[in-house]
């Protein structure tokens, strides 16, 4: 029974000595780098840097990512069931296999569905405009015609009816 545990050990010794091993030969054959400044800038993509490394990035990007991530595993494990399905049908299971199938892509399409209705996937989302009513609306109206710089639309946000 120690026997089994040595091999273990050994198979273990071993593979720690391969990391050192190639740790300490990359040390010894990679090219010295120089302090010159050129070889120190920060190299990103072919692209000279700009700005702080520390900005806010959009929360779409990694919602597209994560959405990404959730259809390839969907995909994944589609491709074993569309594999074995042959053999569960001959086995009288094919009914049973495609309802759990079925299950499984309906409850993601809901996923989808529901991030689709929220806007989630939308690049250019545009921001939420609150509804106005009653006394607001025309007063609001007046004022983006008098942003936009039309003479009437500056008049009648002054309250002058117009010119008249």
């Amino acid at each position: 029974m120690d026997f089994h545990f040595a091999i273990v050990a050994i198979f273990t010794g071993v593979a720690a000595l391969f990391v050192i091993a190639n740790l300490l030969l990359s040390r010894l054959l990679r090219p010295k780098s120089g302090t010159e400044p050129a070889k120190l800038a920060i190299y990103e993509c072919g692209e000279p840097t700009v700005g702080q490394a520390w900005i806010r990035f959009d929360i779409r990007f990694y919602t597209v990512a994560l959405m990404f991530v959730v259809f390839d595993v969907e995909v994944v494990l589609l491709f074993p069931w569309g594999a074995i399905y042959r053999d569960f049908v001959e086995q009288g299971l094919g009914a049973l296999v495609f309802l759990e199938a079925a299950a499984f892509i309906l409850i993601l399409m809901v996923g989808l569905a529901y991030v689709w209705a929220r806007g989630d996937i939308e690049w250019t989302a545009a921001p939420p405009e609150e509804p106005q009513t009653g006394a607001a609306a025309p007063k609001a109206a007046a004022a983006a015609a008098a942003a936009a710089g039309t003479r009437e639309g500056a008049l009648s946000a002054r309250g002058s009816g117009g010119g008249h």
